[in-house]
């Protein structure tokens, strides 16, 4: 089972980098959550704000955008490489699996800006995976970021 959510998570890291974001969706269910929180103490999305809280409709527009060559503010597009450690599975549950990994993201637009122009996010990101007809699907991601209380500019490109 490790090898198959192994594949998943290292599929939809490659298909982010790769900036195919229409089979990066495919990845979800359709009544999928896409998180990060402002605190990683925070147990549910209702507790309060975060740092963006998607349902899959919200998930097409920003990767519609990101798609979009004349999108104003995603231009330049972001190239991202996500490098991914420790995927371990924490719980098993019927159809249900809860697995973790540490992430590191990569982000580059080249602004003209020199010190802005790559960043890194560092996270703990937690998957629920459900399992269906067509393989396993992501219901649920949350990204813990490292940083998540402290202050920084909007992220483009999804984590």
């Amino acid at each position: 089972m490790i090898a198959e959510v192994t594949a998943l998570i290292e599929r939809e890291a490659a298909l982010l980098d790769d900036r195919r974001y229409e089979q990066w969706l495919a990845l979800f269910t359709e009544d999928c959550l896409y998180w990060a929180p402002v605190s990683p103490e925070m147990l549910s999305p209702r507790e309060g704000p975060s740092h963006f809280r998607d349902d899959r409709q919200i998930m097409m527009v920003r990767t519609h955008r990101l798609a979009n060559p004349r999108a104003f503010g995603a231009e330049p597009s972001p190239r991202t490489l996500h490098v991914i450690s420790s995927i371990r599975i924490e719980a098993e549950s019927g159809a249900e699996i809860l697995a973790s990994s540490s992430q590191i993201m990569l982000e580059y637009r080249n602004r003209g800006r020199f010190e802005e122009d790559q960043r890194v996010f560092g996270s703990r990101v937690r998957h629920r995976l459900r399992r269906t007809p067509e393989g396993l699907r992501i219901a649920e991601k949350r990204i813990d970021l490292i940083n998540a209380e402290g202050p920084f500019n909007a992220m483009a490109a999804p984590l």
